[in-house]
């Protein structure tokens, strides 16, 4: 009998992953997997995460009580934050000058500290700050070689990680696994147009959650952050405002879908 699982590729499993193959095919890779317990188990592990988001993103037909309680915390969530950005929205720019003025100052009830965020960051957003100091020491030197060509599919089958689909006009500076606390993670540099020299680092981090992009600002550099399933996105841009970083925060999040 062949041995048609030796001509299986990391490109077939993600595909076989994706439901995109037929009977014959399948069988392929079943056979493939039979005899390697190692790419069996991300196999199985891909599938899980895919079983996953499906059932967390897709509308259920009878819901449990576990499922109406998690619909309920998750939707509470989405108001929330819909009413903390249509009530910025509608702060008049003088009340928010004289507010944050008082503030830095330390005037009143209003003193605060120098460092306010409406959310604590996940620690993947200090991971992601390490790996940027690192790429921004490393690219200046012409002993360290660069990746300026991005395989996706070959970055996942290596990491488990799936990439969003970037801006094409972006520039790619450099592409590198770089490891975290939580795990080898990906980290790419950009030359992002309005937005500077802009990074983007994934990692898995083990526990599964979906959370919208969230931004907040690090000295002279804007980070944002957000969270598909088992793998969190961090970016972290030098130039442009918030607003704008989590305007490319929303539109990568949903190309995760």
């Amino acid at each position: 009998m062949q041995q048609a699982s030796d001509a299986i590729s990391e490109l077939d499993l993600n595909a076989y992953v994706d439901e995109q193959l037929d009977d014959w095919q399948r069988l392929r890779v079943e056979d493939h997997l039979a005899r390697h317990p190692e790419a069996a188990a991300r196999v199985m592990q891909d599938i899980r995460l895919r079983r996953e988001l499906r059932l967390a993103l897709a509308p259920a037909g009878t819901p449990t009580g576990a499922h109406r309680a998690g619909a309920a915390q998750l939707s509470r969530a989405l108001r929330r934050d819909e009413r903390i950005r249509r009530a910025i929205r509608l702060v008049p720019v003088g009340l928010l000058v004289v507010t944050g003025w008082l503030a830095n100052e330390g005037f009143g009830p209003l003193s605060v500290g120098k460092v306010v965020a409406s959310q604590a960051p996940p620690p993947v957003v200090s991971a992601a700050l390490s790996a940027r100091e690192a790429s921004l020491v490393r690219l200046p030197m012409r002993s360290q070689p660069q990746a300026s060509r991005l395989d996706p599919a070959e970055l996942r089958a290596a990491t488990g990680i799936l990439l969003p689909r970037f801006d094409r006009d972006w520039t790619i500076r450099d592409a590198q696994v770089f490891p975290s606390p939580q795990g080898p993670g990906i980290e790419i540099v950009f030359d992002a147009g309005d937005l500077g020299r802009l990074t983007h680092f994934a990692v898995r981090t083990g526990s599964f959650a979906v959370t919208m992009p969230h931004v907040e600002t690090h000295g002279r550099e804007n980070v944002a952050w957000f969270q598909i399933g088992e793998t969190a996105h961090v970016m972290i841009a030098d130039r442009g405002d918030v607003a704008s970083l989590l305007g490319i925060a929303e539109q990568l999040s949903s190309t995760l879908y």
